[in-house]
C-alpha cells in the first residue's frame, strides 16, 4: 500500500514558550474545577437518580414500571440513565455527596484537558485554544450539574479526539483507536441518551467518508485523501457495530421508543430547557446569547469548508445546527462539538494567514497575552469562593460541596425523620426526588422525572385548585402535604393563588412545620394526632401574619402563652429565618403591650 499523504497541520511562525503554555493551562483547569464546584441547589433530579441507583443495586434489575410514585405505580417508566444512577450511587457510598460533586468537577477538568490536547494536536494557537475553551465553559455553565449528561460531554470530546485524529492526522496510527468506539457506545448507551448525538457525529463522519470514497475524483486534490478500500470497510463495520450496541441495554429497542414518546409530552412545553432557543418567548440571558454567538460563529467553519472543500466541516455544522435549534437543552451538545471546528477555522484565518505583519506575530506568539489571560482567570478564581462572580452575573449558585439547604428543604426532611411521618403525600414537583431518596420506604405523588402527562395534570389541577381538587385529594388518599418555594420571601403572594391557601384555611389540615421556603401540613387524622398536638402552629402562623396582620396580632393577644411556646419552638428551629424574625418582631410588640 502506498504511503498516504497526511493533512498538513497549521504551522506557527514562532515557537511558544512551553512554561507559559503550561502555566495558563494549569490556571485555566483550576478555574474549570472551581466553576464546576458548587452545592446541589434546586436540582431534585440529583436525588431520584441516587434513589434509582440504590433500587437497581438492591433489587438487581432495571425496572420498566414506576416504582417511586403511588399514583403512577406500574405506569411505564424506563430509567434509560440507569448506568449513571448506579455509578453515582456507588460514588456516594464511597464518600457521600461530596464524592459525587468532586467526581463531577474532575470529569469537567478531564473534558477541558482532552479538548485542549486535541486543539494542541492540530497546532491551534494557545491563545485561541484557551479563549474558545473559556467561552465554552461560560456557555455550558447551566449544565455543570452532577447528572448523567456530563458523561455525554466526556464521550463527545473522546470521540472528537479519535475521529479527528484519524481523519486529519494519521490514519495508520489512529485506525486501531477506532475500535474503541463500539465499547464507548455500549457504555454510553446505558448512561445517557446523549449517545444519539454522538451517533449523529459518527454518522456524519461515515457519510462524509462514503461520499469522498465513491466520488474520489472530485476530492483527489484535497487533504486528507479518500480512505483506502480496507479502511473504508473497517469504518463501515465499526459504525454498524456502534449502532447495534446501542440496543444492548436492559430493555433493548423499547428504551428508545419510550424515550421518543417521552419527548412528545405536553408537559415539556412548560419546561424552559425544552423551549426552542430562537423562540421569541425565551429569555435565558447570557446562556442563550452565547449559544446564538456559537450558532453564527459556526458559519466561519462553513466558510472554511467552502474555501478548503472540506465536506466534513460543512456537514458537521449543518447537522448539529439543525439538531440544536429544537431545544435549549440540546444547544450545549452543539457548542461542545462545534468548538473544535470554530477554533480550527479561527486559527486558519487569523494565525495562519500568509500576510501577517511582524507586529501581529509578536503579539500573538509572545507571552504578554498569556500573562493577561492568566491574570484574568486568577481574578475570576478569586471571586468564586465568595460567590461574588455569581452575584455580579445575578446567577444563582453557591460555591462549595454538599447540599444547599437554603434551596433544598433539608430542614423539613429532618423534621419528617424525627417525627417518623409516613403516608401518602401531595408533594411539590421539586421535592419528589428528595422524598424517595431520604425516605426509601415512601412513595411520592410526583417528581421531576416528568413521568407522563396524566400525573402532571393531576398535580397541576390540585396545585391551581381546579374544580373538584378537594375530591381528588380524598380519592388519592393524601394525608400530608409538602410545598416548596425557594423564592417565597420575594413572592409571598403566590401562597394565596395556589392550593396552600386551602390548606392554611381548612381546619382538617394542620401546619406543623414551616420555614422561609417550605411548609408541611398534616391531615387531622388519628395517626398524626400526637405530632399535631406537639407541633401545630395555631397562632404563630406565617400565612395569617403575611396577609391578615391584624388577625395575627389579635391571635397573639388572645393566646399569649401559646404564642410564646410557638415562637420559642420556631426560634429553636430557625433563629435566623427572615420570615421568623419579621413575625417575631410583630409578636414581641404585641406581647409587650399586654404585659
Amino acid at each position: 500500500m502506498a504511503k498516504e499523504r497526511k493533512q498538513k497541520p497549521a504551522v506557527r511562525n514562532i515557537e511558544e514558550n512551553k512554561y507559559y503554555v503550561f502555566g495558563i493551562l494549569g490556571i485555566f483547569l483550576i478555574l474549570v474545577f472551581l466553576a464546576s464546584s458548587y452545592k446541589v441547589s434546586g436540582d431534585d433530579d440529583f436525588f431520584w437518580h441516587l434513589a434509582t441507583g440504590r433500587f437497581v443495586v438492591e433489587n438487581k434489575y432495571v425496572p420498566d414500571k414506576d416504582v417511586f410514585g403511588y399514583v403512577t405505580q406500574n405506569d411505564e417508566w424506563i430509567p434509560f440513565e440507569w448506568g449513571w444512577d448506579v455509578l453515582s450511587y456507588g460514588v456516594y457510598n464511597l464518600g457521600g455527596y461530596n464524592a459525587i460533586l468532586i467526581f463531577r468537577s474532575i470529569i469537567f477538568c478531564l473534558i477541558f484537558l482532552i479538548y485542549y490536547l486535541l486543539l494542541r494536536k492540530f497546532n491551534i494557537h494557545t491563545i485561541i485554544s484557551i479563549l474558545v475553551l473559556f467561552t465554552l465553559l461560560v456557555a455550558v455553565i447551566d449544565r455543570l450539574s452532577p447528572r448523567p449528561h456530563i458523561i455525554t460531554y466526556l464521550f463527545f470530546v473522546i470521540i472528537l479526539y479519535i475521529i479527528l485524529s484519524f481523519k486529519y492526522i494519521d490514519r495508520e496510527k489512529y485506525l486501531n483507536k477506532l475500535y474503541f468506539l463500539p465499547l464507548i457506545f455500549l457504555i454510553w448507551g446505558n448512561i445517557h441518551l446523549g449517545v444519539l448525538a454522538g451517533g449523529l457525529f459518527l454518522f456524519i463522519f461515515t457519510i462524509t467518508e462514503t461520499v469522498i470514497y465513491f466520488y474520489r475524483s472530485k476530492f483527489r486534490n484535497n487533504e486528507p485523501q479518500p480512505l483506502s478500500k480496507e479502511q473504508y470497510i473497517r469504518l463501515l463495520l465499526i459504525s454498524a457495530a456502534c449502532a447495534l450496541l446501542l440496543l444492548v441495554n436492559p430493555h433493548g429497542f423499547q428504551t428508545y421508543i419510550y424515550a421518543y414518546g417521552h419527548t412528545k409530552m405536553k408537559l415539556l412545553e412548560t419546561i424552559n430547557e425544552w423551549q426552542a432557543p430562537f423562540a421569541s418567548k425565551v429569555d435565558f440571558g447570557f446562556v442563550v446569547t452565547l449559544y446564538k454567538l456559537y450558532f453564527f460563529a459556526g458559519l466561519l467553519a462553513l466558510f472554511y469548508a467552502f474555501v478548503k472543500k472540506d465536506l466534513f466541516f460543512a456537514l458537521v455544522y449543518i447537522g448539529f445546527a439543525i439538531y440544536s435549534v429544537r431545544a435549549i437543552r440540546l444547544t450545549v451538545d452543539y457548542e461542545i462539538i462545534l468548538t473544535f471546528f470554530i477554533a480550527y477555522s479561527l486559527n486558519h484565518f487569523i494565525v495562519n494567514r500568509p500576510r501577517k505583519s511582524i507586529s501581529f506575530n509578536k503579539i500573538i506568539n509572545g507571552n504578554a497575552l498569556k500573562i493577561i489571560l492568566s491574570a484574568f482567570f486568577i481574578y475570576i478564581i478569586s471571586q468564586i469562593p465568595s460567590n461574588k462572580i455569581y452575584d455580579t452575573l445575578q446567577y444563582y449558585r453557591v460555591f462549595g460541596w454538599g447540599i444547599n439547604d437554603e434551596f433544598i428543604t433539608m430542614q423539613l426532611y429532618d423534621f419528617m425523620k424525627q417525627n417518623d411521618i409516613k403516608g401518602r403525600p401531595y408533594n411539590h414537583f421539586g421535592t419528589g426526588g428528595g422524598l424517595v431518596w431520604f425516605f426509601p420506604d415512601q412513595k411520592n405523588f410526583i417528581d421531576s422525572r416528568n413521568l407522563n402527562d396524566r400525573i402532571y395534570n393531576e398535580y397541576n389541577n390540585i396545585l391551581t385548585m381546579k374544580p373538584g381538587f378537594e375530591k381528588k385529594l380524598d380519592d388519592f388518599g393524601v394525608d400530608y402535604v409538602i410545598y416548596l418555594d425557594p423564592d417565597l420571601i420575594r413572592r409571598p403572594m403566590d401562597l394565596k393563588r395556589i392550593v396552600t391557601a386551602y390548606f392554611f384555611n381548612n381546619p382538617d389540615w394542620k401546619l406543623v412545620f414551616w420555614d422561609d421556603k417550605s411548609f408541611l401540613f398534616l391531615k387531622n387524622v388519628p395517626k398524626f394526632a400526637e405530632i399535631i398536638n406537639k407541633n401545630e402552629y395555631k397562632v404563630f402562623n406565617p400565612y395569617v401574619a403575611l396577609f391578615t396582620t391584624k388577625e395575627f396580632e389579635a391571635n397573639i393577644r388572645n393566646n399569649p402563652e401559646t404564642a410564646k411556646n410557638e415562637i420559642k419552638r420556631k426560634g429553636d428551629q430557625e433563629p435566623n429565618g427572615i420570615l421568623y424574625r419579621k413575625m417575631n418582631d410583630i409578636a414581641t410588640n404585641v406581647l409587650k403591650k399586654i404585659q
